[in-house]
């Protein structure tokens, strides 16, 4: 038996060209968008060839994959449902992948598998992906922020899918949520542009010391090749970088990494690393970033 389209659809005798154009072109059908196949649906889905994950809704039986399972979703939920929180941003953090689908509709209750909140996205914030539809990663990042402390917003920022002014909007549209005061020091403290939950920290670390006159990840070219320090002091050649333990793990990221401090050092930059167990030391980190910074000076 071939496949149709990679979605795990066998040829079947007697299959329905309509059920076979549509599963191969969108991955999933509903009885609402096609009644008059309901029965052969059933039939195909009783016999195993297709799986029925939600009233009503059908796809290929050997689609087990996350992104069928979200596009399931949709379909049953359409028009109105938009996935949100954890998986809208699955999409781009695969770690957050979960069986269970979480849903903002007015209207439908939750069920297993589904987790249902009560509430209509603005439609500005929806976006459609492969049959997917979620909220923006501007808007996911910023709901997620109540409860992870701005990971979600760091990743966004470094994958370049959302910027300050989009979190600013999306948290205006989240003003009727729970959870507003702590999105709102995330928020605020995203204006930095931190490209990591490290990063992150660390900036919150040099604001609360008062130490300012800093930008971070803002590209500087040196012979020839673009660098994006972590942060940069204006009017210094004074750098601070971050090093997680990955690097240690990974050849190739160490060598690569030895060879960007080079580059700074080949212009006369100062390179002052900290790690993550630096970050529960903050008043090392401080007096170590003043003492650079009067040197530097």
């Amino acid at each position: 038996m071939a496949d149709q389209s990679g979605l795990g659809l066998p040829k079947v005798k007697g299959m329905h060209p309509t059920i076979e154009a549509v599963l191969a072109e969108q991955g999933v059908i509903t009885v609402t968008a096609h009644p008059r196949l309901k029965s052969r649906l059933v039939r195909l889905a009783r016999e195993g060839i297709l799986a029925n994950p939600l009233p009503g809704t059908y796809t290929p039986a050997a689609d087990n994959s996350h992104a069928g399972w979200l596009r399931a979703v949709s379909a049953w939920s359409e028009p109105t449902g938009v996935l949100h929180g954890r998986s809208a941003a699955a999409l781009w953090l695969p770690a957050l992948a979960s069986s269970v689908a979480f849903l903002a509709h007015p209207t439908l209750r939750s069920r297993r598998g589904v987790v249902v909140c009560r509430r209509l996205v603005p439609q500005d914030f929806v976006r459609v992906t492969s049959g997917i539809r979620t909220v923006s990663p501007a808007y996911a990042a910023v709901e997620l922020a109540a409860i992870d402390d701005g990971r979600a917003i760091c990743e966004a920022l470094r994958l370049r899918l959302a910027d300050a002014d989009a979190f600013t909007v999306a948290l205006s549209a989240l003003d009727a949520t729970t959870g507003q005061a702590e999105r709102r020091k995330v928020v605020a403290a995203s204006a930095d542009n931190p490209w990591s939950y490290a990063e992150l920290r660390l900036h919150r670390i040099l604001r609360d010391a008062g130490i300012t006159g800093w930008v971070a990840n803002r590209p500087i070219e040196i012979r020839g090749r673009v660098l994006w320090p972590d942060v940069r002091f204006l009017g210094t050649k004074l750098v601070i970088e971050f090093e997680g333990r990955e690097v240690h793990n990974d050849p190739a990221h160490f060598l690569s990494d030895r060879e960007r401090q080079n580059l700074f050092e080949s212009v006369g930059y100062h390179v002052l690393r900290f790690g993550w167990e630096h970050l529960d030391q903050p008043d090392y980190v401080v007096a170590t970033t003043r003492q650079a910074l009067r040197t530097a000076r």
